[in-house]
């Protein structure tokens, strides 16, 4: 009986321990959610904050089939051409803090590099 007891204490209590692990995990963002964090860091007006709204909806990777996508040319490509529109839209001290913060997120101490 004091076994069975030990047992269910044990599986309690690692439950408990897995579930308080997982809630302590921040909340990855989706791109609505990206795209907003850095209108407001960026200060942006309401015409910059609809433009850069479009762009960023343009960018989104398409699938070229089923289940194809677009090659790492391709993207960069898309990246290019999307820095490009983003840097007419933003004023200079903007697109230098819009750098910023990209560089900053493709080398996160997390491994997650963008740039693999």
């Amino acid at each position: 009986m004091k076994k069975y007891l030990l047992f269910i204490a044990t599986a309690l209590i690692m439950g408990f321990v897995t579930v308080s692990a997982q809630e302590q995990r921040p909340q990855r963002m989706n791109m609505s959610q990206r795209t907003e964090q850095i209108i407001k860091e960026l200060g942006l007006d309401d015409n910059q904050a609809k433009d850069f709204k479009k762009i960023m909806e343009d960018m989104r990777p398409g699938k070229i089939s089923e289940n194809e996508r677009p090659s790492r040319e391709e993207m960069k490509k898309r990246r290019d051409e999307m820095n490009e529109k983003i840097k007419n839209i933003l004023t200079e001290e903007q697109y230098k803090k819009y750098q910023e913060m990209f560089q900053r997120h493709n080398n996160r101490p997390d491994g997650n590099s963008q740039n693999q």
